[in-house]
């Protein structure tokens, strides 16, 4: 098979190019740094608006829906900066991201609160579409999954230890000091991506993209903004309002969040590149759709921490919806696609946590939210039996590298 023998011989003098290894070395260094401070954001911002500025279930559903508004501007931002490479874009998007969390502790009011959430989410979804443009620019095409997955897995790890920093030190720093490390290092992430090179950009790409043959994904981006928005809001502070759960439990929940990760995200990848996206996807929602039930049926906080946990090592499964966009998209299209889809995603964020925050405060019941995501999970489930099958399948990529060898 000399043309698979050639073929894999290319790739792996591509991906052992010593600037190819260097900006390997700095995307993973910068993702550890982004995942570390915005893991100390994550870790104590649910009690810090509980316990210092008394945040409502209503308020806190307005608030995620405006923090969640600059998603839907992330492909008009995209395309009006479409003369930056993706590591340039990369860079502003987490100085913007560090700025905003870094002043987090100052807040002393609710509307101030909103005022610094919304700053930095506009750094933090322009961020979240080029990352993985960045990732699969690097994997020059080639183990999507397993190259995400393997990010993935260095953003767990970052998580364990930020979370391990700021349960050992809580009771030394202030919310105010916890804040400003975790904006210092996303900054430190943003310094590290402006020295990445051409091999981190895509190549020349269109300003905003919105194409009919890439419909699903999509769909698939809009109902998986509408699950995930509705767990990451409502289930933690159920937890904390609802059965009170202590700061420290909760830094606790998410440490093993992360450990378990570090595991779930590279396996994840490899499945995902093995048995196709449509599979795993598969998986992924009738497993989300029983975490739902779940949570709006059981009483033990055991059994909802255990469910907690459950969907965030699930998340790494969602992974398969940007593969599927990398293995259709035409050249030049990926990052302005992932833009829109971010913005497809945020267009259900923006209208479900105030849904689902003002039915809680009208019905006076906290499982309304999660019956809503059941529902939204079946349509999901639906979506993805149309993922076409893969033209490719590993066996024949794996044979591409046994004959490179």
């Amino acid at each position: 098979m000399p043309a698979l023998n050639s073929a894999g011989s290319m790739y792996f003098q591509r991906t052992y190019q010593p600037s190819l290894r260097r900006d390997w070395g700095l995307f993973g260094a910068l993702t550890f740094c982004f995942a570390f401070g915005f893991a100390v954001y994550n870790g104590i911002f649910q009690n810090f608006i509980r316990e210092v500025l008394h945040v409502s279930p209503s308020q806190l559903g307005v608030l995620e829906s405006l923090r969640e508004t600059p998603g839907l501007l992330t492909a008009p931002i995209a395309g009006t900066l479409v003369a930056f490479a993706e590591p340039r874009l990369a860079g502003l998007a987490l100085l913007v991201c560090a700025l905003g969390i870094g002043v987090m502790g100052m807040a002393g009011d609710y509307w101030t609160l909103v005022a610094f959430n919304v700053f930095w989410s506009v750094g933090f979804h322009l961020w979240s579409s080029v990352s993985p443009s960045i990732t699969l620019a690097l994997a020059g095409g080639r183990e999507g999954g397993r190259h995400l997955g393997r990010m993935g897995a260095i953003g767990s790890v970052a998580v364990l230890v930020a979370l391990g920093s700021a349960r050992l030190f809580k009771a030394y720093l202030s919310y105010k000091a916890l804040f400003f490390i975790a904006g210092a290092m996303i900054a430190l992430a943003a310094f590290l991506a402006f020295l990445l090179s051409s091999h981190a950009a895509s190549g020349q790409r269109q300003p905003i993209i919105l194409r009919r043959e890439y419909s699903l994904y999509y769909v698939l981006s809009f109902l998986e903004g509408c699950r995930r928005q509705i767990f990451s809001t409502f289930a933690s502070y159920v937890l904390i309002l609802v059965y009170q759960t202590p700061v420290q439990t909760m830094l606790s929940l998410a440490f093993l969040n992360a450990a378990l990760g570090t595991v779930a995200a590279p396996t994840v990848g490899r499945l995902v590149d093995r048995y196709g996206e449509r599979r795993m996807l598969t998986l992924y929602y009738i497993l989300i759709a029983c975490i739902f039930a779940g949570y709006a049926s059981f009483r033990d906080v055991r059994l909802l921490y255990v469910l907690f946990v459950t969907d965030s090592v699930l998340f790494a499964f969602s992974m398969g919806i940007t593969v599927f966009l990398n293995r259709i998209v035409r050249k030049g299209d990926l990052t302005p696609s992932l833009a829109m889809g971010t913005t497809m995603n945020h267009v259900a964020a923006v209208v479900m946590p105030v849904l689902g925050g003002v039915l809680w405060k009208t019905l006076g019941d906290y499982r309304i939210p999660f019956w809503i995501g059941f529902g939204v999970v079946f349509f999901s489930l639906i979506a993805v039996q149309r993922i076409p099958a893969p033209r490719e399948s590993l066996l024949a990529t794996e044979q591409v590298h046994d004959g490179a060898g």
